[in-house]
C-alpha cells in the first residue's frame, strides 16, 4: 500500500466537520501546553518567593533562550501536522468507501446494468458493500422471477 499516492481529502461532507473538530481540539491542547509552561513559571516564582530572574541566571540561559521558546513552538507545529495527517488518513478509510459507493450508485442510475460495489482491502465498511451487493442481487433475482410485478 502506497500511503503517499492516495488522495486523502476525498469526501468533504464527512471529512470537513471531522477536520474542524480535531483541529480545534489540537488548538486547545496547544493553548493548554502554553498555559502549563506559563503556570509553571508562575509557580516557580511563588515557590521561591523571588523573581524568576534571580533563580535562573539569564546570562547563562541567554544562548539557550531561543531553544526554550522553540521547545514550546515546535511541538505545537508537530502536533498539528501529525494530527492533520492522521485525521485525513483515518477519515479516508470511511470517506473513500462512501465515495466509491456513491460513484457506483451514480453509474447505475445513469447507465443501468449491474451494480457491484467493492472497496479496497484496507478500507472500512466492507460489510456495507457486501450488503448492497446482496440486496441488489436479491432484487435482480426477484425481478427475473416475477417480471409482471416490476
Amino acid at each position: 500500500m502506497n500511503v503517499f499516492r492516495r488522495k486523502l481529502f476525498i469526501y468533504p461532507e464527512i471529512q470537513t466537520p471531522l477536520l474542524k473538530q480535531v483541529m480545534g481540539a489540537l488548538f486547545l491542547l496547544s493553548i493548554l501546553q502554553i498555559l502549563g509552561v506559563s503556570l509553571s513559571m508562575v509557580w516557580l516564582r511563588y515557590q521561591t518567593q523571588m523573581a524568576v530572574e534571580l533563580v535562573v541566571d539569564y546570562r547563562l540561559l541567554q544562548p539557550w533562550k531561543n531553544l526554550l521558546y522553540m521547545s514550546i513552538v515546535i511541538p505545537i507545529i508537530v502536533n498539528f501536522v501529525i494530527g492533520l495527517y492522521l485525521l485525513l488518513f483515518i477519515s479516508n478509510r470511511f470517506a473513500g468507501p462512501l465515495f466509491r459507493l456513491e460513484r457506483e450508485l451514480d453509474k447505475y442510475i445513469e447507465n443501468g446494468g449491474k451494480l457491484h460495489v467493492s472497496f479496497r482491502q484496507d478500507d472500512n465498511l466492507k460489510g456495507l458493500a457486501e450488503k448492497v451487493n446482496i440486496a441488489f442481487e436479491r432484487k435482480l433475482s426477484d425481478a427475473q422471477k416475477n417480471p409482471s410485478q416490476h
